[in-house]
């Protein structure tokens, strides 16, 4: 039976997922000809006693008959002809692969949230800041660049720091291959999507302190053509459209896939002075999905993926004005007009924008050796590119002001070669996956930046801002007091390696008990270079300044001679050492920093199949996070100062859950349960604008986080399902000590004393989250299809967004109502139209914050989407 059903997954190319001391001891009669896939697996099964499970994913797995059916299923066997396999879908059960194999979801030890592309479709998930919405534990970091996306589960992962190193602690995986890429044009033609939550350390690698989440493409499928198209219009100008077309080329040995997604969208929020929208939509995306399968035993999968993004990005909305800090009086007037423009309008003084270039190939070749033995490599080539302008002041005054990088150039330029191997033996009570991974990144081409601050009074290293009184502005040519400073930053590079090599072992005490240990250590150095300096064209304000008489033809060359070109960091070396700054661009120097980490991550676990729908199972596992370097103390306080190397994290779980399928009657019913508590050692912070302007990274020295996550789905009758999720997070500080900041007069820094934090708790850590979600089937005559509706409401509770007390330091609670009617089999086609409204109520609610009131003097957010609505049509064939 097992080889048979291995056959029939290969000449399928889907999954089947079995429980081998469920099939070993069975046979089956095989099946030849040509058939559909499904019928073909019920003869390959029938008559044996096994069941087929299938949910609307199209995932398959078999199960055995409950004990009291049996002795009717081996009379069955002995009959002449095939019986059927039973087959029960009223639940489903997504394949997941959360142990770097296909299993069912329902059978895995570990807390997941996994949705197959109809609930994608039917739940309008379009990006991060959507899954939050039915995920337990999981939010979505954001600053003021809306893809720039960060995932945060449990209260782990965030940000990395604007140095080298770190990076976010919940990490992106596309085919088992790892990806900094998680904005909008990833989610279509997937086979899964998957939140796996708690340290995934050991088989899925460093940074994963908090999780992972796995998407997981529609791979080819044989001998079948196949494929969907999928049309939106909506509100907002609202055009989308995705499909995807399977080709078999050569029966049971080739097979294409080809998919892509366009979609566009007006933004919400505009600017009153320009008319530019902000937060619009403008991406698409390209793969190509090739399996080859030469052999029985060898099978080889490659994807190459490219997306691309064109986006207006921005729309952030000023909050509030420190009035202690130096721009407070300008601002002031500026956030009343904004108070009183409300949150779906502002001005600004960039017309921001995101784009971004993204390329990804890899190669995924298993070789099942033996019938217990498999060899598995996968490589991947990866290319991320982007751009960005940003306005973080929020206002039309030159404060704070990002323009993005040269013409043709790029703030990020990665590339990216993976590498792993991996063995796995399994015998049905032993299984073992060992193996190595390799990362090598680098900057292929200097990463640039030219940014907007005032200037000050004597140049880059004044006393402070040069203001201009109202009657000259017009004279020089200004639209507000200050005037604006260029900064550029020709060059700047960042390289990361890493290495590790790890080993796991399931072992079945008894066949319904069995005992995971893993282990996995790992090797990481990371460094790279930057150089900046004053654009010359800045100072040309101060021959404007002579020519009106303000200041004398002297003083203006004085200054325009020392400032313009100045290399930026030579000149805080010079002034700090007790010397005039005399270089200027080409000849400035790249100050560089390196640095490098290391650490263990482990697993240990027990799980009880009490019975065939009942999983108990009980894990601790340790999680390690690289550490990191901030150039910008390197600069002024050099290498060995306390704030330079930042060190790794350390988290450490226990987690105890309960997976459980119910039946009473004719009523179904799941509920999966996890309770946790984490222990979180060296926790990587950013403390903002905490040098020049510049935020660096830090190291809280202990916290800790416990909660609760449940997931539960019922079928009271047939044609009515109701879904609720729930999680609680406490995430807090149990010592949290800043290190001092010396005043650092060159870089215009005051001095910032040590601070007790202790008790404060984790941002963008919601303590409660929820999701209610109804689904019930209307009268509809079969011929004419299904007709179903659903609603959906998800709700959050406030969470603060800085462990600083300052204004609108917490993002509010809030909820969103979604509804959405579906039509399925339109008439007896293979047709689905749908009717859809997200956020109908129009709730206005904050999804990012630049929480910089303490340093910078002013807070700035972005708010979600408002009310939307349209409708879709899917087309089958």
């Amino acid at each position: 039976m097992r080889a048979a059903l291995d056959a029939w997954a290969r000449q399928s190319g889907t999954p089947v997922l079995y429980r081998s001391e469920e099939v070993d001891a069975l046979r089956s009669r095989g099946v030849r000809g040509k058939l559909d896939a499904v019928a073909a697996l019920r003869a390959v099964v029938g008559g044996s006693g096994l069941i087929l499970h299938r949910d609307r994913s199209g995932a398959i797995a078999v199960t055995r008959m409950p004990a009291p059916d049996r002795t009717a299923a081996i009379a069955l066997a002995a009959q002449p002809a095939a019986a059927p396999a039973q087959e029960d879908d009223s639940i489903g059960d997504i394949v997941v692969t959360a142990r770097r194999t296909a299993e069912r979801g329902q059978r895995v030890p570990v807390a997941i949230t996994a949705f197959s592309q109809d609930a994608i479709r039917e739940k309008g998930i379009n990006n991060g800041t959507d899954l939050q919405n039915f995920t337990p534990s999981l939010s979505v970091v954001g600053d003021v660049a809306r893809n720039q996306e960060t995932y945060t589960i449990r209260g782990m992962g965030g940000t990395g720091g604007p140095g080298a190193g770190s990076g976010p602690g919940v990490v992106g995986y596309f085919a088992e291959v790892p990806t900094s890429v998680s904005g909008p044009g990833n989610f279509y033609d997937l086979a899964s999507l998957q939140v796996l939550k708690g340290p995934q350390g050991t088989l899925f690698g460093r940074n994963t302190t908090g999780g992972a989440v796995l998407l997981e493409p529609q791979r080819p499928q044989m001998n079948k053509v196949e494929g969907y198209v999928d049309g939106t219009i909506g509100n907002l100008q609202r055009k989308s459209v995705q499909g995807a077309l399977n080709v078999p080329i050569v029966d049971d040995v080739l097979a294409i896939r080809f998919a892509g997604q366009l979609d566009k969208r007006e933004g919400y929020v505009r600017d009153v002075i320009t008319g530019r929208d902000y937060l619009n939509r403008n991406n698409f995306s390209l793969r190509l999905g090739i399996q080859f399968d030469p052999t029985a035993t060898i099978s080889n999968y490659t994807a190459v993926s490219y997306q691309e993004v064109d986006e207006h990005g921005g729309g952030s909305i000023l909050l509030a004005v420190n009035p202690a800090r130096p721009y407070a009086a300008l601002l002031q007037p500026y956030l009343a007009a904004q108070q009183a423009r409300g949150v779906r309008r502002t001005a600004l003084s960039v017309p921001t924008f995101e784009k971004a270039k993204n390329f990804l190939v890899l190669n995924n070749t298993e070789w099942r050796v033996s019938d217990t033995f498999t060899l598995k490599n996968i490589f991947s080539y990866a290319r991320t590119r982007s751009t960005s302008a940003t306005d973080r002041d929020s206002t039309t005054l030159p404060i704070a002001d990002l323009l993005g990088a040269y013409p043709g150039s790029w703030n990020n330029n990665l590339r990216t070669i993976t590498e792993e191997m991996q063995a796995r033996y399994d015998d049905g009570t032993l299984r073992v996956q060992a193996g190595g991974f390799f990362l090598d990144q680098k900057t292929p081409a200097p990463l640039t930046f030219a940014t907007v601050n005032p200037m000050q009074v004597g140049g880059i290293l004044g006393g402070g801002p040069l203001m201009i009184p109202q009657p000259l502005q017009a004279a020089l040519g200004l639209t507000s007091p200050l005037v604006p400073a260029l900064t550029l930053q020709p060059s700047a590079h960042v390289d990361g390696r890493s290495k590790a090599a790890y080993a796991q072992v399931q072992y079945k005490i008894v066949p319904t008990l069995t005992a995971t240990a893993g282990f996995r250590w790992t090797w990481d150095e990371f460094g790279g270079d930057i150089q900046s300096y004053q654009d010359p064209a800045s100072y040309q304000i101060f021959n404007r300044l002579a020519a009106l008489g303000i200041i004398s033809p002297a003083q203006a060359a004085q200054v325009a001679d020392l400032n313009a070109g100045l290399c930026v960091y030579d000149a805080y070396q010079a002034v700090a050492a007790g010397r005039l700054p005399t270089l200027k661009y080409p000849n400035c120097t790249s100050p560089t920093f390196r640095g490098k980490s290391n650490g263990p991550t482990w697993q240990l676990g027990l799980d009880w199949q009490a019975d065939p729908q009942t999983l108990l199972y009980a894990v601790s596992r340790r999680g390690y996070k690289s550490g990191a370097s901030n150039p910008i103390v390197s600069l002024f306080l050099g290498e060995e100062h306390p704030l330079f190397a930042v060190k790794p994290e350390q988290v450490t779980d226990a987690e105890l859950g309960l997976k459980r399928d119910w039946i009473f009657g004719e009523v179904k019913a799941r509920t999966n349960i996890a309770a946790f508590y984490t222990w979180y050692n060296d926790i990587q912070v950013i403390q903002r604008a905490a040098i020049a302007g510049s935020d660096i990274l830090t190291n809280a020295q202990r916290a800790r986080v416990m909660g609760l996550e449940f997931e539960g789905m019922l079928v009271p009758v047939k044609g009515l399902t109701l879904g609720a999720t729930y999680s609680y997070n406490s995430a807090k500080y149990l010592q949290y000590d800043t290190i001092a900041i010396p005043a650092i007069p060159q870089a215009l820094t005051a001095a910032q004393p040590s601070r007790d934090l202790a008790g404060t708790p984790f941002s963008f850590v919601p303590k409660h989250k929820y999701n209610l979600t109804a689904s019930v089937d209307l009268p509809l005559p079969e011929r004419e299809g299904t007709l179903q509706l659903t609603g959906n409401w998800s709700y959050q509770t406030s969470q603060r967004v800085t462990p600083e007390a300052q204004p609108f330091d917490t993002i509010a609670g809030y909820g969103l109502l979604n509804l959405r009617l579906d039509w399925r089999d339109v008439r007896g086609f293979p047709l689905d139209l749908a009717f859809y409204g997200t956020n109908i109520l129009n709730r206005e609610y904050r999804v990012t914050a630049n929480p910089s009131y303490n340093n910078s003097g002013f807070i700035g957010s972005i708010y979600g989407e408002p009310a939307q609505y349209g409708v879709q049509l899917r087309y089958r064939f």
